[in-house]
């Protein structure tokens, strides 16, 4: 501190004077000294400076001082300097400015932290360089802000003046010179205007968010409890099983390990699409906090137009995905088979675990899998179902031939005289049972013989009258047929055909679930067959009905 005073003793004056970096820096490195040593002309350097200079000296046995110039013949024996070394210990007490500090514009070597920045003079200041802004009075009407760093951001692009406005037209901040000329007529407001209406809007932002990490995380834990059900019903679902399966025959063995593949492997698979939200929901909370606290600390800021810039990219609000675990580990044909199978242990032995899918649709078999159980005999569990029906004459063709107390149907050449009957169909070959079949299992065997036959159900509301698709068993959204040929099988629904490739066979059995909406279609010799299964749902009582083509029948067996 230096102090000075005049002779009168009422009128004095002191000035201080806060030591600077760039008073004890060396000439060399240009940084602070570092182990500060003196040569004989007075000036000094760091000991590995001034070292390094000589070593470096293009001249052999000359040494100089690299300010002054002065030379020494003899390399000069530097001694260190204990006092500039403690007074530079004191100047590192100072707050130099660091990679995320304001720093002062005035100092010219190494910067010290800014405590103000002036609007007026566009410049940061540290504590020694404020003081004439604290003290002239010229100064003291200077616009003095918290530090704020890239001033240039702060000005105007075209007038170079302060930003002070913003224009809610253009939304942009705007100066004063902008808001008289190319902004007249626009909507402007100050920066604090704005950046109070947007501060509400981050607020109600803020909300949003904290309820949306209050829902993920009430998700996440419901996630977390249906992985956990989902578990322990599997594992249920294995011991029932498990105790099934250990009172039956060693034949078995296979069937119980396939059945306990397909419930771990829907486990596998929701758990891991479980886990995979899970990690995503966890994510969205993680990232859904950061934004959070980066509005909150945004908030906290005094720049309005760092706040302005940030405020969009922050209130974005993020998309949400959904997702819906199922805990249905085995399909409903197959829960159904294994409750019978349960009542009738006597036939398992003959039984084979199948995934239709493999071969009815192998497209979809990994993510869609159909699986059944296929009996080896003519099956007692699908006996047990079946059902006495016989064919409606007045639903008949004239070209169809009714016999064997109407359970059987052929194809002649001759017209047989049926009266007339609004029900009857009078140009597709076809023919409907009496019987309707609704709310319950019904199944049922025709034998088949001759070129082609097609063995379907349909609602009692098909047209009958006619030569269009609405007419024809299969064709439209009113039936389901399988049609059989010496070369092919193929099913029909709503005029859309689905190729079967299955073993050959002149006996076929329907199985019909109404209640599940699913009607069966199986192959019968020594073995049986599913050839195909149509998965829909029933609004009608179903009708049997037969298409028959030339010079073929069709006779109910079962």
């Amino acid at each position: 501190m230096l102090v000075c005073q005049t002779g009168s003793s009422s009128s004095s004056f002191t000035m201080t004077a806060r030591p600077s970096a760039d008073q004890y820096c060396c000439s060399v490195c240009l940084d602070v000294l570092k182990e500060p040593v003196s040569l004989t002309c007075g000036h000094n350097y760091c000991l590995d400076c001034i070292n390094g200079y000589w070593e470096k000296s293009d001249k052999e046995g000359i040494y100089n001082c690299p300010q002054c110039n002065q030379t020494f013949n003899v390399r000069p024996e530097v001694k260190k300097n204990v006092m500039l070394k403690d007074l530079i210990a004191q100047l590192n007490t100072t707050n130099y400015a660091g990679a995320d500090d304001v720093s002062c514009d005035a100092c010219n070597r190494r910067k010290l932290r800014a405590v103000k920045t002036c609007l007026t003079c566009m410049a940061s200041y540290c504590e020694t360089h404020l003081q004439p802004h604290q003290q002239s009075e010229a100064f003291k009407r200077h616009n003095l802000e918290e530090p704020i760093g890239n001033l240039e951001e702060k000005l105007c692009m075209k007038h170079q003046k302060v930003l002070e406005n913003f224009c809610r037209l253009d939304e942009t901040c705007i100066c004063l010179l902008c808001a008289a000329t190319d902004h007249k007529r626009h909507n402007s407001v100050t920066l604090e205007e704005e950046r109070a209406e947007k501060q509400c809007h981050m607020e109600s932002r803020m909300e949003e968010i904290k309820i949306r990490i209050e829902e993920k995380e009430k998700k996440l834990e419901e996630m977390k409890e249906t992985v956990m059900r989902i578990q322990s019903s599997a594992e249920r679902e294995v011991q029932e099983y498990e105790e099934t399966f250990k009172s039956v025959l060693e034949s078995i063995e296979k069937l119980r390990s396939e059945v306990i593949d397909v419930i771990r492997g829907h486990e596998r698979r929701e758990v891991r699409r479980a886990e995979k939200f899970m990690d995503q929901v966890e994510k969205d909370i993680v990232e859904l906090k950061i934004r959070g606290a980066e509005m909150a600390e945004l908030l906290q800021t005094g720049d309005h137009i760092h706040f302005l810039k940030m405020f969009p990219s922050l209130c974005v609000p993020p998309e949400d995905e959904e997702i819906v675990l199922s805990s249905d580990f085995l399909p409903e044909t197959l829960r159904a088979s294994l409750s019978d199978l349960k009542e009738s242990l006597e036939e398992v032995s003959a039984w084979e675990f199948v995934n239709t899918s493999v071969f009815l649709f192998p497209s979809s078999a990994v993510n869609n899998p159909d699986y059944t159980l296929r009996n080896q005999r003519i099956t007692a569990q699908l006996l047990k179902y079946s059902c006495w029906i016989t064919l409606d004459p007045n639903s008949a063709h004239r070209c169809l031939c009714l016999s064997e107390e109407n359970r059987k149907v052929t194809r002649v050449g001759t017209v047989t005289p049926y009266h007339d009957h609004p029900d009857r169909f009078d140009f597709w070959p076809h023919v409907l049972c009496r019987e309707a079949l609704s709310g319950t299992r019904c199944y049922w065997e025709v034998e088949w013989s001759g070129e082609w036959t097609e063995i379907g159900v349909m609602y009692k509301g098909i047209d009958r009258k006619g030569w269009s698709k609405e007419c024809r068993l299969g064709f439209n959204d009113k039936s389901w047929s399988l049609c059989c040929s010496d070369f092919s099988y193929s099913a029909w629904h709503n005029n859309m055909k689905t190729e079967i490739s299955a073993p050959y066979s002149h006996k076929i059995g329907v199985y019909l679930d109404c209640l599940a909406g699913s009607l069966s279609f199986y192959s019968i010799s020594d073995i049986m067959n599913l050839l195909y299964r149509f998965k829909t749902t029933f609004t009608e009582p179903l009708y049997v009905g037969f298409a028959v083509g030339w010079d073929s029948s069709v006779t109910i067996c079962l």
